[in-house]
């Protein structure tokens, strides 16, 4: 049920009776910039641990055992080139407690302080709030360094992208960028953010609609009419090949492949492109994993994700220095096999039982219904859970094989313990 509070304001309420607990999401939406993605990253920190009632961390987690134990977070993330800054809130059903508390109530007014009232002191942010937050999250992301699979992804990201400054950019913004910000600038951006993003607010749950919208029409947000935050359909030019080698002190070396994919979110080769890479290297039973992994012992793990709203489709793999060339042609063989249509009907059929159990299996969670929700209205398109499954299923040997040969590798990334050659 989707309920227009204000213009570029919409309520969603999504009625589901199965869940003990109720889950409260409020997006703000944005067009991405680099600049913009790293204030976003910051300004989460900040909203998310004080308040001008709850001044700290430790009466925040007050004020959340007081609501029967909820969760509280922010998240900052990135589709296409949409930004989206979000505040969760997850607590138990009323109608699961002793006694009406009109916990709902209490948890969106939890919500609307975490929001729109933060800690200020003389028309900023509370600067001791402020550059702890800033110095924690710099030091997180500098911490990445050591995370060499993380490290791996990003650099491939980077490479991959080039001068897209958008795309190349972490969703979570750049450390130099983020200690350059200063408390004026944050404060000026998040008053900017309140005026002008697209809103999304999601309640999952056992819930009155009515309840819930006579809450929300009190929050301090006005009408905004500038929108360019819908996912569209984009085609991708080819790319060249880029190709990087670094080398550090490590035990373990990461290669890391992308691949320009076909598909673009639920158009005519959507669901093809989710069996395929399923098949490739998304799932247990996908040939990275049973043949590069499993049978030639050639990789530690060897998987493969699809972004399909970039067109983009990453192998990750971690692996011995020496068996880089070895790893690039057995990874490359089950891309052509796939294309020549070797995989056999069983195995096709055991991926789809695999893909439409982990489906049903995310129902389960509320988040689930949140993001799927959002996404929906993103792109602007529905579709129910027995239409996911019937495509799913529909999807045909030929078509996979089609999909396979638009498929290619345009960038490789080697972070590696020893000098190769031919690197």
């Amino acid at each position: 049920m989707q309920i227009q509070i204000k213009s570029g304001i919409t309520l969603t309420v999504i009625p589901v009776s199965q869940f003990k607990n109720t889950q409260v999401s409020v997006h703000f939406l944005e067009h991405a910039t680099k600049k913009a993605t790293s204030y976003r990253s910051l300004l989460a920190n900040i909203l998310e641990t004080s308040s001008q009632k709850y001044e700290n961390q430790i009466l925040v987690s007050q004020e959340l055992s007081r609501l029967y134990g909820a969760g509280f977070g922010t998240s900052v993330m990135r589709k296409q080139t949409v930004h989206d800054l979000a505040f969760s809130l997850s607590l138990p059903n009323d109608h699961f407690l002793e006694k009406s508390d009109r916990l709902l109530d209490h948890g969106l007014d939890f919500l609307a302080e975490m929001i729109f009232h933060p800690l200020i002191k003389n028309s900023l942010f509370h600067e001791q709030t402020f550059q702890r937050q800033q110095t924690n999250l710099v030091a997180y992301i500098n911490a990445l360094k050591d995370d060499k699979q993380s490290y791996a992804a990003l650099q491939l990201q980077q490479l991959y992208f080039g001068k897209d400054e958008i795309q190349s950019t972490p969703t979570f913004g750049e450390a130099d960028q983020i200690a350059q910000i200063t408390n004026q600038e944050l404060f000026d951006y998040y008053k900017k953010v309140l005026a002008h993003d697209r809103v999304e607010i999601f309640v999952v749950g056992d819930v009155n609609a009515t309840q819930i919208q006579t809450i929300v029409q009190k929050w301090p947000l006005s009408e905004r009419f500038d929108d360019n935050t819908d996912i569209s359909s984009l085609s991708y030019p080819e790319k060249q090949i880029r190709q990087k080698t670094e080398v550090q002190s490590i035990v373990q070396s990461k290669l890391d492949l992308a691949y320009q994919f076909p598909t673009n979110f639920r158009d005519s080769v959507y669901y093809a492109g989710i069996v395929f890479n399923a098949l490739f290297g998304g799932s247990p039973l996908s040939k990275l994993f049973l043949n590069v992994r499993e049978k030639a012992s050639l990789a530690y793990y060897a998987t493969s994700n699809v972004d399909v709203f970039n067109g983009l489709m990453i192998v990750q793999t971690g692996i011995n220095a020496a068996d880089k060339e070895q790893v690039l042609a057995i990874v490359a063989q089950q891309l052509k096999d796939i294309q020549a249509g070797d995989f056999s009907e069983d195995h096709l059929a055991q991926i789809k039982t695999g893909l439409t159990s982990n489906y049903i299996a995310s129902l389960d969670a509320e988040r689930s219904y949140t993001s799927r929700a959002l996404t929906n209205r993103l792109v602007d398109s529905q579709t129910s859970t027995k239409e996911w499954i019937a495509a799913i299923q529909k999807v045909s040997r030929s078509e996979i094989m089609s999909v396979a040969k638009q498929v290619h590798l345009t960038t490789s990334y080697f972070l590696s313990s020893e000098v190769k050659e031919h690197a």
